[in-house]
Parts: C-alpha cells; structure tokens; sequence
C-alpha cells in the first residue's frame, strides 16, 4: 500500500522523456506562426530576449553586429574567426523589411561600428516571394536607414545565397547581385560579399557539402567559408579606412 505501481513509474518515465521533445515542437510550431505572420511585430518575443538579455551584460563599445533571419542564428562559428567586438542579432526567420521595421532595438540601440547583413531564404519563400528588384530596393532601404543615424562607419551585405534545394531562385539572385552591386559602387561606405562563388561548383551551383540537410542553410563548412570572407573584408577596410 502507498507503493506506486510499475505501470505507473513507466508512464511517469515516459512522459519525462518526451519533455524535451513536446518543448521542440513547440518551439518549431512557434517560429514557424511568427514566419507566416505577415507584420514586422512578429519577431517581439525575440527582441525582448534580446533586451534581457542586454541587461544582464556589458555591452561592447562599437560593436560589429550582425542581423539577418534564420542563417544568422544558425552562424555559430563566428566569433572564432572575427578579432572584432561582435554581436550576433538573428531575428527568427526576418526578412529585410522586418529588421528595417525594428532597427532602433536591433541595430540603433547598439551604436555599432559596422552592421553585417546576412538575408535569409524567406526573402524568396513562406515569409516573402521578392523578386531580385524588391530584394535589392528592401536593402538599400535598410542602408538608408543605418545612414540617416551617422553612426555606422560602415555597412556590409552578403549577397542572397544560392541553395541547392531552389534553384529556381538563380535568375532574381543573380539580378539582386548584380543591383547590389551597381549601388554599392556608389557607396564609399557599403561593402558587397558574394559568397556563391566560394560556395558553388564550376556551373555556379551551390555544392550540397556546404549546406545542412534542408538543402537551405548552411553547415559548419559552409558558415567557415563566410567567415573567412568577411574577416578579409574586415581587414581591408582597415587598412584602406584606419
């Protein structure tokens, strides 16, 4: 008497292993509402994450911070690349017209030296279905944004990214690249990073080893190669911009 039975430690047992699991779904189901919510106020519960999280630690001064959706929280290997101050600002799966719509907490409020923008693939599916135009006019927006404060010294942008599972995507990635480039011929302070070349076979395709399984964001590998890229820029820039 008073004992609990077997049956019904297992069932105990049982339910606390699925914890973890019930936890992930939930969070999965909640990110994948907010990437179907249309409005840039989607992403609150993360900048609020975000200000905790600020409160609770030393900012650093001037800052390098990075912003971007979905690809930017997966980019874990940065800061053993980068000798730069740096802040890694994801937001869920954000597309350019929601990081413009909340610069001021994601951006603004760190007085950065330099932003790092990394778009996602929701700029293309599920969040947004942009052309290469509407993509490259959403970051000159952004940049305009960033400009209008005279803070940034300088701002960088990571051309949209090929992936092996859209290759219907090619044709407006390759129009948003090349008018990204033409604006940012005209922009001392704008630095343009294509990563394709570095991420693709001789025919210009993405090569699958740089890209997690989803065939949309990169692995380990893949993040390397963007990192050695914008450490060089990094470099560049300081010596032509002391």
């Amino acid at each position: 008497r008073g004992m609990i039975s077997w049956k019904t430690t297992r069932i105990i047992c049982m339910m606390l292993l699925l914890i973890p699991i019930v936890h992930l779904a939930y969070l999965v189901s909640r990110d994948a509402l907010a990437t179907l919510d249309p409005s840039p106020d989607a992403w609150a519960d993360e900048l609020a994450a975000y200000a905790r999280q600020d409160r609770s630690t030393a900012l650093p001064t001037e800052p390098l911070v990075v912003v971007g959706g979905r690809r930017v929280k997966l980019w874990s290997n940065l800061e053993d690349t980068i000798t730069y101050p740096l802040l890694m600002r994801g937001l869920g799966d954000a597309i350019v017209e929601d990081i413009t719509h909340n610069y001021a907490a994601l951006i603004g409020y760190y007085q950065p030296r330099t932003v790092v923008l990394l778009p996602s693939n929701s700029e293309f599916h599920i969040r947004d279905n942009k052309s290469g135009e509407g993509l490259a006019a959403a970051i000159r927006e952004l940049e305009a944004v960033d400009a209008s404060h005279g803070i940034t010294r300088q701002f960088i942008v990571f051309t949209p990214l090929k992936t092996p599972l859209y290759p219907g995507d090619d044709r407006e990635i390759d129009k948003a690249s090349q008018l990204l480039s033409e604006w940012a011929a005209s922009r001392p302070r704008v630095t343009l990073l294509d990563a394709n070349a570095m991420l693709g076979d001789e025919d210009g395709r993405p090569r699958p080893e740089y890209y997690l399984s989803d065939g949309v964001n990169l692995n380990e590998r893949g993040y390397l190669r963007l990192s050695l890229m914008l450490q060089q820029a990094l470099e560049n820039r300081a010596l032509t911009h002391p």
